[in-house]
C-alpha cells in the first residue's frame, strides 16, 4: 500500500494558476511511517477527489511529477475544474508498465478541503 500526503489541508478555488507550487502538491510513500517516498520515474500519475460518502467527485484528472527521486507531484487545476465546495479525501492513481497502484492518505494526511 503506498501512502499519500498532501502538503496542505485547504485549497481555495480562486486560485487558479499555471504556475508550480501554486496547485495541489503532494508526496507519495512507501510505508505507513512516511519516511521512504516511492520513486515515480516512469508513472504517469492521475488525481482522484473522493467525498465523504466515498463517492468519486469529476473525471480523474493528470498530475505533474514535480521530482519522481522524491516521490512528489502536483495537481494545477484549470479555471473551473474545480468549482464546488468539497471536503473529502484524494487518491492517487500510478499506472506504470503492467501495473497501476494507488496511494491515499492514513490518518487524515490526505484529506483536502476546496472551498
Amino acid at each position: 500500500m503506498l501512502i499519500l500526503k498532501l502538503d496542505t489541508e485547504e485549497w481555495i478555488r480562486e486560485d487558479y494558476t499555471s504556475t508550480s507550487g501554486n496547485g495541489i502538491s503532494f508526496t507519495i510513500y512507501t510505508e505507513e511511517k512516511m519516511v521512504n517516498t516511492k520513486n515515480l520515474t516512469g508513472y504517469t500519475l492521475k488525481i482522484k477527489f473522493i467525498d465523504q460518502d466515498n463517492h468519486m467527485l469529476y473525471d480523474e484528472f493528470d498530475c505533474d511529477v514535480v521530482s519522481a527521486v522524491s516521490g512528489t507531484g502536483e495537481f494545477l487545476p484549470l479555471i473551473g475544474e474545480l468549482d464546488i465546495n468539497f471536503i473529502g479525501e484524494i487518491e492517487i492513481e500510478l499506472t506504470g508498465t503492467n501495473e497501476i497502484l494507488s496511494a491515499r492518505g492514513i490518518n487524515g494526511s490526505g484529506k483536502l478541503r476546496v472551498r
